[in-house]
């Protein structure tokens, strides 16, 4: 005779962003409850008893220890979060619970090169500054002159990744020198990517834009800070497109506002509104900078990516794991 089997349950956070259709698919040849969520905060997470399984669409609360601890009380395997960082995971606290923590490390990589690319090009061109003073009814032509050819200029990446290499493929494409900072990229494979490898400090002192591209970690966290921006040239540019807290913000400011640099482009900021439906008010003091051009974290997107990183989450590692098997981008070691 046969024994019931009880049917996976797996949550899907960000309930009311996003409908399950994507993951419905995902899932049709497995039998699993689908449990859609809102989540926002750490409470909200630690509630979530009794699921196998987590889909988070949407990052808001941190998976701490006491989250991770209940989750895992609760019966759940495995969480996947449908993007690429996880500085929100207590990861120490997932192998001790047991339970698996993955990510989707390659959904927008193609966004995440062209909207850091699209900040440098705006930010050289003044793109901006003219566009605010045609809708304002102002025609003039003058209003930068310190525009300078892209050609010829060197592009500093902190970080050799796969975006910081698609990022160097189109700065290339553009006539500009590429230079890389990477402890874990040795210079022959950069210069096969026709880029040198050189230390940090060596970055900051050529580059004429200065592009950010590591994880955040306890080593790269507040990697950009006073000392950094004042051995920067005083026309150089900054970009980040990958976590807020790689930068000091306060340092950032100061070297702004005593012109030991001219300016930034950033997409993520080190505090963020958490997101929901509608629009959120955002108070950052370098949101209200001329020489600041500012994007709320949107550098990921695109409807292709979004639907991959769904897709990818759900039909990939989370079965993986309820069909007793790891996941493929596993970024623990649960006990």
């Amino acid at each position: 005779m046969s024994q019931d089997r009880r049917v996976p349950a797996v949550a899907l956070t960000a309930a009311s962003q996003f409908d399950c259709s994507v993951e419905r698919e995902a899932f049709a040849e497995m039998d699993a409850e689908l449990r859609p969520v809102d989540v926002a905060t750490r409470d909200d997470l630690a509630a979530l008893s009794g699921v196998d399984a987590v889909v988070d669409r949407l990052f808001v609360a941190p998976y701490t220890e006491d989250v991770l601890e209940s989750l895992a009380d609760g019966g759940c395997r495995v969480i996947v979060r449908c993007g690429i960082g996880v500085d929100g995971f207590d990861l120490k606290a997932a192998d001790r619970a047991g339970v698996h923590v993955a990510n989707v490390p390659s959904y927008c990589e193609y966004e995440v090169s062209e909207h850091a690319f699209a900040l440098v090009l705006a930010l050289q061109r003044d793109t901006f500054d003219y566009h605010d003073a045609m809708r304002s009814g102002e025609w003039n032509r003058r209003l930068s002159t310190d525009i300078n050819r892209l050609r010829g200029q060197t592009l500093g990446l902190v970080g050799f990744g796969t975006i910081a290499r698609l990022i160097a493929e189109k700065a290339l494409a553009f006539g500009m020198d590429v230079v890389a900072s990477d402890p874990y990229v040795d210079a022959d494979e950069m210069a096969k990517a026709s880029v040198e490898k050189r230390p940090l400090d060596g970055i900051f002192a050529v580059a004429d834009i200065v592009s950010v591209h590591t994880p955040l970690t306890d080593e790269t966290e507040g990697l950009l800070d006073a000392e950094a921006f004042a051995s920067m040239k005083p026309t150089a540019y900054v970009v980040n497109v990958a976590r807020g807290g790689l930068f000091v913000e306060e340092d950032l400011l100061a070297a702004l506002e005593s012109g030991e640099i001219a300016g930034g482009g950033l997409d993520v900021f080190a505090e963020e509104p958490a997101d929901h439906d509608g629009p959120a008010t955002f108070d950052n003091p370098l949101r209200k900078r001329d020489d600041v051009l500012s994007t709320p974290h949107v550098a990921w997107y695109s409807v292709e990516a979004d639907e991959r990183r769904r897709k990818t989450a759900a039909a990939a590692d989370v079965q993986r794991v309820l069909r007793v098997d790891q996941p493929e981008n596993a970024v623990n070691e649960p006990r």
